[in-house]
C-alpha cells in the first residue's frame, strides 16, 4: 500500500522584467544589487557580447524569490544583494540568503527555495518556488 506524502506547504513567486531595465553601466547600480560572484558569472554568460540578459535574470530570479518568500524591498538597494543566485557546479541554480531574507526563512520555517530562470532577446522571467 502506498502511503501519501506528508503534506508540504509551497509558495510561488514569478518576475518578468525588459532586458533594458537593467542598467549594467552604473557601477552603484551593480554593487548595491549584485554580489560579485554573480557580476563575474554574468560577466562571463555574455550573448552577442552584451551580458543584460544574464544579469536581467538574474534580477527577476531576486525579485521573485522576494515574492514567494513575502519579503519587501526596501527600496533602492533593496537589500536585493541579501538574495544570491549562483550556480552549483553542474550548472544548477542556487538561493543563497543572507540578512533579513535569510531571517525571514528562517523564521518562516522555510526548508528549500528553488527557482527558474529563462530570457529572450528583449525579456527575463524567473519563477521561484519556496517550501515550508
Amino acid at each position: 500500500m502506498v502511503q501519501p506524502a506528508q503534506s508540504q506547504k509551497l509558495r510561488t513567486g514569478v518576475d518578468v522584467e525588459s532586458i533594458d531595465s537593467i542598467y549594467i553601466n552604473s557601477p552603484t547600480f551593480m554593487a548595491r544589487n549584485f554580489t560579485e560572484e554573480e557580476q563575474e558569472y554574468c560577466n562571463r554568460s555574455i550573448r552577442g557580447g552584451d551580458p543584460r540578459a544574464s544579469f536581467t535574470g538574474r534580477w527577476a530570479a531576486k525579485e521573485a524569490v522576494f515574492k514567494c518568500l513575502g519579503v519587501r524591498g526596501k527600496g533602492a538597494g533593496a537589500g536585493m544583494r541579501d538574495i544570491e543566485i549562483v550556480s552549483d557546479e553542474n550548472g544548477a541554480l542556487v538561493v543563497e540568503l543572507y540578512g533579513d531574507a535569510k531571517a525571514r526563512v528562517d523564521s518562516a520555517g522555510v526548508t528549500e527555495v528553488q527557482v527558474s530562470i529563462s530570457h529572450t532577446e528583449s525579456q527575463a522571467v524567473a519563477v521561484a518556488v519556496a517550501s515550508f
